[in-house]
């Protein structure tokens, strides 16, 4: 489909492992606190989008996904909802999420079958590939393109493919190798930017979901970030911890609905024997997180949206364990995690903190529920859907108008 050399299609070897040592640094648990401010600033931005045109809330979700990943990758600003940065994200993020499971493809299976002519009957991924592979050269060329000029006209920026081209360019003046190559660079930070913002986004769009349908569990949120926050301030890095409930309703949402059913693919580096049954070394293998998370033996009402699970009985909970598989297993665990998690908690507080989410209004002005629609080819995700969203106070209004400005942002 177009892709450069990337982390999450890469096989196991040394140029995985050095795609992995290159990327890993960045994104530790230790290192991610550099990324706060940028992160919380588009916290902001994004309530604020919800609270000033509620009808395109989806646009602001994504716009505040997309800034964070781009900023980190490229150094490159979003000046607004208009942005032709989150118009191709989205084609990028089309294309990849109806492309199907993967590594479930004939060509997989056969290489020898892409150079078939696509007109032939089981080739209908084949033909996907040809027709979206622009989307996928797009999002990986036209940012890092759009970076190398800002690099030319001296505008550095602290930003995974500046501080790349930078040591590429150094090595080669000095005659010196480049391991990580002009295409490690580009699928490299495309890694980034495409990982980071699909997820985010409909992550983002499943908390809107499930804090409409679960209203009680909106207002014991709510009531919590009242009570660590207060009404005269909004959210910050510090109330984080102390926000355990909110926590509580980010886990659910991973259990409800992960976004990979079935994660990424695995494939066994020798002969395994599970349970009685023989693995052949080569085995495609695929981990079921779907079910483990809806495993009526581990989760009480497993399609029931119940933050309180995962606390202690004595505190009125279940004991249940949190969800597992949702940023990947073993090599291929998402390097993103702890930037994912922290993008993740610090909007859903702000959320929680400036507006009310309720079901859309119907004909007699009435919330009235609906089902939304999904789209399971590939990635389970929620397709865009009314929702009603109101600042909670006037305050609110102001609180983020005059964070934002001193942020320097605008939304």
């Amino acid at each position: 489909m177009g892709w450069s050399p990337t982390l999450t299609w890469l096989r196991w070897g040394p140029k995985m492992q050095l795609h992995r040592r290159i990327l890993q640094p960045p994104f530790t648990r230790s290192k991610v606190g550099q990324y706060m401010p940028l992160q919380r600033r588009e916290a902001l931005v994004c309530c604020k989008g919800f609270v000033d045109d509620p009808s395109d809330w989806v646009t602001a979700a994504r716009r505040f996904a997309l800034a964070i990943v781009l900023s980190i990758s490229y150094g490159l600003e979003i000046d607004g909802p208009s942005s032709p940065w989150i118009r191709l994200a989205q084609e990028s993020n089309n294309a990849i999420a109806k492309s199907g499971a993967p590594a479930s493809s004939i060509m997989d299976r056969f290489p020898a079958t892409r150079y078939l002519p696509a007109w032939l009957p089981f080739l209908e991924r084949l033909r996907y590939a040809r027709k979206w592979r622009w989307a996928i050269e797009s999002i990986t060329s036209q940012p890092l393109e759009a970076s190398i000029e800002e690099m030319k006209r001296k505008l550095d920026r602290s930003c995974f493919a500046h501080d790349r081209l930078q040591i590429y360019r150094e090595n080669a003046e000095k005659g010196l190798p480049n391991d990580f190559d002009f295409e490690d660079i580009k699928g490299a930070a495309a890694t980034i930017t495409i990982a980071g913002n699909d997820t985010t986004a409909a992550t983002v769009m499943l908390l809107v979901l499930y804090l409409m349908q679960n209203p009680d569990a909106q207002r014991k949120a709510q009531e919590e970030v009242d009570r660590v926050v207060g009404r005269d301030r909004l959210p910050d890095w510090d109330d984080i911890p102390h926000l355990d409930y909110v926590h509580l309703v980010l886990q659910e949402t991973y259990r409800m609905n992960p976004l990979s059913p079935l994660g990424i693919p695995h494939a066994s580096v020798a002969d395994d024997v599970y349970e009685g049954m023989l693995i052949p070394k080569g085995t495609i293998v695929y981990p079921n997180v779907w079910a483990m998370n809806h495993d009526e033996t581990v989760y009480a009402e497993p399609f029931r949206f119940w933050p309180e699970r995962y606390l202690p009985r004595e505190e009125g909970g279940n004991g249940e364990p949190f969800p597992v598989g949702n940023f990947g297993f073993g090599r291929r665990i998402c390097i993103g995690r702890n930037l994912a998690e922290n993008s993740l908690l610090i909007q859903l507080a702000m959320m929680l903190a400036t507006v009310d989410i309720d079901w859309p209004p119907g004909p007699d002005g009435k919330p009235t529920p609906f089902e939304p629609e999904w789209s399971f080819r590939g990635q389970a995700i929620v397709l865009p859907f009314r929702a009603s969203i109101t600042a909670r106070s006037e305050k609110v209004k102001e609180l983020l108008d005059s964070e934002i400005r001193a942020a320097g942002q605008t939304a």
